[in-house]
């Protein structure tokens, strides 16, 4: 009885080191894949000090509107919404782990500093003057009060002490500030195949951030009843 207790042991010590590498493998990935979206990003910065409305892709059709209130936000979200993005990897990073509590509340509460008081409010005012519609616009409107809102509820159960709630809805916040990267992908796709337009970019204000957190919502409820069936 103590062998086949012993080989059990055995085999699930060797299945949990297989899941941790696939694991390890997949977050690898990613993070190559986040890294060169994002350096792709940034790299376009040079067009934007100062802006330049022929070269931008971004920019090209803004000079009517780039002044004041929407160019203040514009140079704010383009400063602190990478290093949000990279704070927000380390986070989720750092999130399960003792050894780095310290330093994930400071970064915590950085990150949601960021995003309340930069990120969400420069992107908000940004949404008003969308060049693909006031669908696109609502909908990165919406993103914007729902980053913000994630993030300060991810705050407040932190503070209480309510930590499952809390990862709960630093995950949102963490897919909301991804968003970008997603829509930038999406883009992308749709550049290489000859399928850009409007139309598309309008859907992806939508997907790039409700695609996410619906798979997210998708795959908590799947483990809520995995969980219930085995304790049942």
């Amino acid at each position: 009885m103590s062998e086949f207790s012993s080989n059990q042991r055995i085999r699930s010590r060797q299945k949990t080191r297989s899941s941790f590498s696939l694991n390890q493998f997949a977050l690898l990935l990613l993070l190559i894949l986040v890294t060169r979206i994002l350096i792709s990003i940034v790299y376009e910065y040079r067009w934007y000090f100062p802006a330049n409305f022929d070269e931008s892709f971004f920019l090209v059709g803004r000079q009517d509107h780039f002044h004041d209130w929407y160019r203040a936000a514009f140079y704010l979200h383009i400063t602190t919404g990478p290093p949000t993005i990279i704070l927000a990897f380390a986070l989720v990073l750092t999130g399960k782990s003792l050894r780095y509590a310290k330093a994930h509340r400071w970064m915590g509460r950085s990150l949601a500093m960021l995003v309340v008081l930069a990120v969400a409010p420069s992107g908000l005012v940004m949404s008003t003057q969308s060049l693909s519609g006031l669908w696109a616009g609502v909908g990165f409107a919406t993103l914007s009060v729902l980053t913000s809102a994630s993030a300060i509820a991810a705050g407040y159960f932190a503070y209480r002490r309510k930590f499952l709630r809390h990862q709960r809805w630093a995950m949102r916040c963490f897919l909301c500030l991804c968003s970008p990267l997603v829509l930038r992908l999406m883009v992308g796709v749709t550049i290489v195949t000859g399928t850009e337009s409007a139309q598309t970019y309008q859907a992806f204000a939508w997907v790039s951030w409700l695609g996410p957190l619906l798979a997210y919502e998708i795959y908590r409820l799947y483990q809520y009843r995995v969980s219930a069936l085995t304790t049942t």
